[in-house]
């Protein structure tokens, strides 16, 4: 009876074991789009990173209207401190000084403050390229000269399935264009992701069965930013498309391209799904 009792004890501390044992981390990687305080260093080993999780933001008017949002994603909680030449902390640095920094970082990617006071901390979002929202949540600690950023990269906006190569055809047959945003760029720049080459193998397969096709490649922004810029940018993410195409034998002949900035939207860019929307590749029959 002693030995059952005795290895019912240690099942039971088994099972309570694995039952509280926590989630682990993956490796820590300091975010894309946020960026510390100026001279501030990486605290990887205090800083965690999970695939997925979720956190509750405060958005509203300071200092009692307000509500709480829960947020979930890809999910981040980075801590920076700022140092002296002699290692010291940096308390010379106001915490009006470090909300400063980030919002106008913020604001310059596009960003929307939420919420700001000195006992919460600062919350803003910012949009992403792949048309999901980043959300984030600042403190930060003057006398240890430290700041704690907790991030969400919420879910990106399913504005279009994917269209195979025949519902492109049936498209421009019909409406002589279409709208693709399974096409991704790196943020601010005419760079392809890799999340982009399902969806341009079949704009391939697209011109290899239509071979009298030509199409003019189309690119477009949202409004952030100003109209020269945004010309600019989309005229270099359309040629980046085509040079993708030529690069798998499509000949330069049959694509012309050109960027219109934001100067062709389908929404008005009053909400940052509406600019997801607006910030497109589209083909057009020639």
């Amino acid at each position: 009876m002693g030995k059952r009792t005795e290895r019912f004890s240690l099942l039971a501390a088994i099972i309570v074991f694995a039952i509280t044992l926590p989630a682990f981390a993956q490796e820590v990687t300091e975010h894309p789009l946020i960026r510390p305080f100026p001279g501030s260093t990486f605290d990887d080993r205090r800083s965690e990173e999970f695939s997925f999780g979720e956190y509750d933001f405060r958005v509203g008017n300071p200092p009692r209207d307000y509500t709480t949002i829960k947020v979930s994603g890809v999910k981040r909680t980075l801590r920076y401190f700022l140092y002296n030449e002699d290692g010291t902390p940096n308390r010379a640095v106001s915490q009006v000084e470090y909300f400063e920094n980030y919002k106008a970082a913020a604001l310059q990617r596009g960003g929307t403050v939420k919420w700001e006071d000195r006992h919460y901390g600062l919350v803003f979002t910012i949009p992403r390229e792949d048309a999901g929202i980043t959300w984030c949540h600042v403190t930060v600690a003057v006398s240890p000269a430290r700041t704690i950023i907790n991030i969400i990269d919420e879910e990106p906006l399913v504005t279009s399935l994917e269209f195979t190569p025949e519902q492109m055809m049936d498209a421009l047959n019909v409406d002589g264009r279409i709208a693709l945003y399974g096409i991704l760029f790196d943020f601010d720049k005419a760079t392809l992701q890799h999340a982009s080459a399902k969806q341009l193998q079949d704009v391939l397969t697209l011109l290899r069965t239509n071979p009298h096709l030509s199409l003019e490649i189309q690119g477009h922004t949202d409004s952030d930013g100003s109209a020269d810029y945004n010309l600019q940018l989309s005229q270099r993410r359309a040629e980046s498309v085509r040079q993708y195409l030529m690069l798998f034998g499509i000949d330069r002949s049959r694509l012309q391209y050109k960027g219109y900035g934001a100067s062709m939207p389908v929404v008005p860019n009053n909400s940052e799904e509406n600019k997801a929307r607006n910030r497109r590749v589209e083909l057009v029959k020639q």
